[in-house]
């Protein structure tokens, strides 16, 4: 059904614009020669336009020319050059040529600077992540019931055995191995609290029970036997450190130690006493507690701060696509925690993609107020419209039943961009100098160079839950290309209403593409509350954690 408006809009158009158009004054004749369309270069900075400009067949002298609101030098022959300044990022060319009488001739064309990279490529500080202590203290509430119903046995299972002694050449006549089969618990209340280069951590472990067994030989008579130490109450405290670990996310480490037992009960019948005294069980918890703790808070802060530790596959619009993140850095302090994670990803079968424009990431102005604060770089979005590109996606044929023409056909040059707006630092999609082309019966009767802005609008959905990344109506530019003879007689402004329609798909698939952009998990928790802003690059997202 929507085809079929779009199909017929297009034909009330070519109608109109054959049988209803009245005679307009001719403009300049206009022709902008430097800079190329679709240009991408490695840098920002100043540019000089050049190009020719005439009066039209009436001899209208020429008033004035104008690139992006600065005035061009015009010479005596035609020629004319301006210095604009272009930023990182994609930048549109807006060229006018205007004469004594009014007539206007437009040129438009897009800037990207940048550093191309390929795709799949690591994009640095895509993630920034400031997390308050109230937020910690959520994320800690939530570890404890993980903690108590976590297995712990794989991980203890390459510490094996965990305590031993009197066998440094292997066992012999007199040694001791305990092996730990088990951690369990009855409760766990964790707490966590940011300090200065870590988190105060504490962790109340009630019922504990350490399974276990022993390999022992003394006076050269060996044995074995199971154990089995539990306490009523442990609290096992320190400073919690977390580093980052490459692709398994990160790592944490227990630091100034302290543990306190109540309730202690051991079993360890037949058991000789010699053995026991070379292996006291009654230090078994104060060891394998804060082990346990350690191995158990790897994953825990992979999960609460947003590594995905190791690469993920997600399905996208029908497409799969492999991501993977890891940090590359994490700070505390007494107000909270930063993080900042890098990340990639790659949509299966776009590896043929010309790569995306990357444009250095700051850091944002990241002020959690009582929960959390995110930024996401504008980066990440701008590589999968790349790949989007690459795959075909965003090019479009649609047809027309009637009129000059029968089918438009529109492909993308350059990859789109999302960048800041250098007037207002607002975030923008720039979809630069695609080709529009229009046949006939298979035969091209025109065709057109579009340039496209469009305002990004991240807003929250899901009653406060989610994010929501949509796009607003487009500003078009559009300039006949003389590549083909434009035999549909059609001006900039016609081809731009037959356009405008065939662009309405193309925003719909970028949104939902756009939408896809996975955020981190913070422990299972889900933020409310989102507010919405964008600062250097990065979308900026704010709430509390439920």
């Amino acid at each position: 059904m929507r085809n079929l408006f779009i199909a017929t809009g297009i034909s009330l158009l070519a109608v109109a614009c054959t049988d209803g158009l009245q005679p307009l004054p001719d403009p300049p004749v206009l022709k902008v020669t430097s800079p190329a369309r679709s240009l991408i270069q490695d840098h920002a900075g100043l540019v000089t336009v050049t190009g020719t400009v005439a009066p039209n067949p009436e001899g209208d002298a020429i008033n004035k020319v104008m690139v992006n609101n600065v005035a061009a030098t015009v010479n005596t022959d035609g020629t004319f050059s301006a210095i604009v300044t272009v930023k990182p990022g994609a930048t549109l060319i807006h060229t006018e040529a205007v004469d004594v009488k009014g007539g206007k001739a437009e040129d438009t064309r897009s800037i990207e600077a940048g550093q191309l990279r390929a795709t799949g490529s690591n994009v640095e500080n895509a993630v920034t992540a400031s997390i308050s202590t109230q937020a910690f203290a959520k994320i800690a509430a939530a570890a404890g019931p993980i903690l108590k119903a976590f297995d712990m046995k794989p991980m203890l299972a390459p510490l094996q055995p965990m305590i031993h002694t009197g066998d440094p050449n292997g066992e012999d006549c007199l040694f001791a191995r305990l092996y730990i089969d088990d951690v369990k618990m009855t409760n766990a209340i964790i707490q966590m609290v940011p300090v200065q280069g870590g988190l105060h951590f504490s962790a109340e472990l009630d019922g504990l029970d350490v399974p276990g067994h022993m390999r022992y030989a003394a006076a050269c008579v060996s044995g074995s036997n199971n154990t089995d130490v539990s306490a009523s109450q442990v609290i096992v405290s320190g400073t919690l450190l977390v580093s980052p670990d490459g692709m398994n996310g990160f790592t944490t480490q227990l630091m100034d130690q302290n543990v306190s037992v109540s309730g202690l009960h051991i079993t360890a019948s037949g058991i000789p006493g010699t053995i026991l005294g070379m292996l006291p069980l009654d230090s078994v918890i104060q060891y394998v507690a804060p082990k346990a703790a350690e191995m158990f808070m790897g994953p825990m802060m992979n999960k609460a701060l947003g590594a995905l530790g190791g690469p993920k596959k997600l399905a996208v619009m029908g497409k799969m696509m492999n991501v993977q993140v890891t940090p590359s850095d994490i700070t505390f302090d007494p107000n909270g925690g930063l993080v900042v994670l890098n990340m990639q990803m790659l949509i299966e079968g776009s590896e043929s993609s010309k790569g995306f424009i990357f444009t250095d990431n700051g850091m944002p102005a990241l002020d959690p107020g009582q929960g959390l604060a995110i930024g996401l770089a504008d980066d990440l979005a701008n590589s999968m419209l790349s790949q989007f590109v690459a795959i075909g996606m965003l090019n479009l044929s649609m047809p027309a039943s009637a009129g000059v023409f029968d089918t438009t056909k529109v492909a993308m040059t350059s990859p789109p961009m999302i960048s800041a707006d250098p007037t207002d630092g607002q975030m923008r999609l720039i979809l630069p100098d695609m080709t529009a082309t229009f046949m006939l019966q298979g035969t091209p009767v025109a065709q057109a160079a579009i340039n496209a802005k469009i305002d990004l609008k991240v807003s929250p959905t899901n009653n406060g839950y989610g994010v929501a990344l949509q796009l607003g109506t487009p500003e078009i530019h559009v300039d006949v290309l003389d590549a083909v003879a434009n035999e549909s007689r059609f001006t900039n402004e016609d081809l731009s209403k037959a356009v405008s329609l065939c662009l309405d798909d193309q925003i719909t698939s970028m949104s939902a593409l756009l939408g896809s952009i996975p955020l981190p998990a913070m422990a299972g928790l889900q933020m409310k509350n989102l507010s919405i802003a964008s600062d250097s690059g990065y979308v900026m997202m704010k709430g509390t954690l439920e």
